[in-house]
């Protein structure tokens, strides 16, 4: 009985062992005295049989490291974990006790990973997000850089703005485009979504209308020539253009406007009256082959101002009174009508944050114009 219980023991052994030795990763188990005292196949190969040996030596060491895991492990009845390297590669190690039959702790066995393209891997990807990061910061400058300046244009309007994106890049864009010295045109535009794609895309908008010299005299001609320009892209049917413009001419004192869907209406401010700009128009988008934008005009006069804005500002939610809406920014310009551009705009931002009782999460674009 006693043969036949040995051979048992013998061939139960022989079949952890097996398993043990059919592991990729290396297993080896350390006693109170820090001796191996067994060692998996795959481990052996690599660093030799140091089975009788103190456990360090197997790592190329002279001496105990600084913080044993395994002893940590025995004394401490957990489980410990590092990393260790090995020979150039990098393994993660953890440490577990094993509990004897009395529940008292001798021994520690060492499960070691081999985790070197791992890192090698996460170091890569944090070196390329670095890289994106600072790709979209650059991305980010030239976005707002492209933006139009504060300042008084071809003598005669005064515009301010302020752009607020609500990621790292947006997808609102307005511009001020001196066509000759008589016609300003001025527009305000939202692609839909957000990051690289939508600030690509508004960039497109930018160039489109740049490039367009005098032929952006008439809105409703720009807007159309922008949406068949759009059309060639092949862009996905989920991306689309809002975007609402005009041409103010001095000469005649007349804004001339189209709108390709924008939903916020300007504001024109004339003297105690304030009102909306509306006109409909279908947005740049691939739905429709052939589309006709119209145009209507109104005087605009000095002393006049016109405030352009996006969603971001109409769209501010209170969760008892909804959404700010274009009347929250027709309200504020009849309380602010007399003062400057500058601070009209800070007046309509802080407004509509206020009144949100949540963090509005859409790009936020407003731009002023006053006739001098």
């Amino acid at each position: 009985m006693g043969a036949e219980l040995e051979k048992q023991l013998f061939e139960q052994r022989r079949f952890f062992e097996n398993i043990l030795s059919g592991m990729k990763d290396w297993v080896r188990v350390i006693d109170q005295n820090n001796m191996v005292v067994f060692m998996n196949e795959p481990m052996k190969k690599y660093v030799g049989n140091t089975v009788g040996r103190e456990c360090y030596r197997a790592l190329g060491k002279t001496s105990p490291c600084e913080h044993c895991i395994s002893n940590r492990a025995i004394f401490q009845g957990t489980s410990i974990s590092k990393e260790e390297v090995v020979d150039g590669r990098i393994y993660s190690v953890v440490s577990s006790p094993i509990q004897g039959p009395d529940n008292s702790v001798q021994y520690a066995v060492e499960v070691f990973r081999d985790v070197t393209e791992k890192r090698a891997m996460e170091r890569l990807l944090i070196e390329q997000n670095k890289k994106m990061k600072s790709d979209l910061d650059f991305a980010k400058q030239l976005q707002h850089k492209i933006l139009p300046e504060n300042k008084v244009y071809n003598d005669t309007l005064k515009v301010a703005s302020k752009y607020i994106p609500s990621e790292i890049l947006g997808g609102d864009v307005y511009d001020v485009i001196e066509i000759n010295n008589y016609a300003i045109g001025m527009y305000m535009a939202d692609v839909s979504g957000h990051g690289v794609t939508s600030s690509m895309m508004t960039m497109f908008i930018r160039q489109t209308l740049k490039n367009l010299g005098e032929k952006a005299i008439d809105p409703a001609l720009t807007l159309q020539y922008l949406y068949h320009r759009y059309r060639e892209l092949n862009i996905d049917d989920e991306y689309y253009i809002t975007i609402f413009y005009g041409v103010y001419d001095k000469n005649a004192n007349l804004f001339t406007y189209a709108n390709a869907g924008h939903n916020c209406m300007p504001v024109l401010i004339k003297g105690d009256v304030i009102e909306e700009i509306y006109i409909e128009g279908l947005p740049i988008c691939t739905l429709f082959e052939e589309v006709e934008y119209k145009k209507q005009q109104i005087p605009f006069e000095k002393g006049n101002k016109l405030l352009f804005y996006t969603d971001g500002i109409s769209e501010a939610y209170h969760h008892e009174k909804g959404f700010f809406q274009n009347q929250g920014v027709c309200d504020i310009c009849l309380e602010n009508k007399d003062i400057e551009v500058e601070t009209l705009i800070e007046k309509v931002i802080h407004g509509a944050r206020n009144y949100a009782t949540e963090e509005i999460k859409d790009d936020i674009a407003i731009m002023v114009g006053e006739i001098l």
